[in-house]
């Protein structure tokens, strides 16, 4: 494996979606945000939305996310 493959394995994404959205708990900040909002703090709720632990973070920071049976573990995106 190289360096270039490591950012793209899914628990690297999941753990960088993770830390984003908890910088942001409490109207905090990441290197990221700018005037207009934050993207990456976009980016790493619509990456938690995919996983069931995502969701169960999400949920426990007090965001409304729908529930989406295909996130269900065991089963297929």
């Amino acid at each position: 494996m190289t360096s270039t493959d490591d950012g793209d394995r899914a628990v690297d994404r999941f753990e960088a979606a993770r830390n984003t959205v908890l910088q942001h708990r409490d109207g905090g900040t990441c290197l990221h945000c700018q005037t207009g909002g934050c993207g990456q703090h976009a980016w790493a709720i619509g990456e938690l939305a995919h996983h069931p632990g995502g969701l169960k973070l999400l949920r426990q920071l007090g965001f409304s996310i729908p529930s989406d049976e295909s996130t269900e573990e065991g089963q297929p995106r």
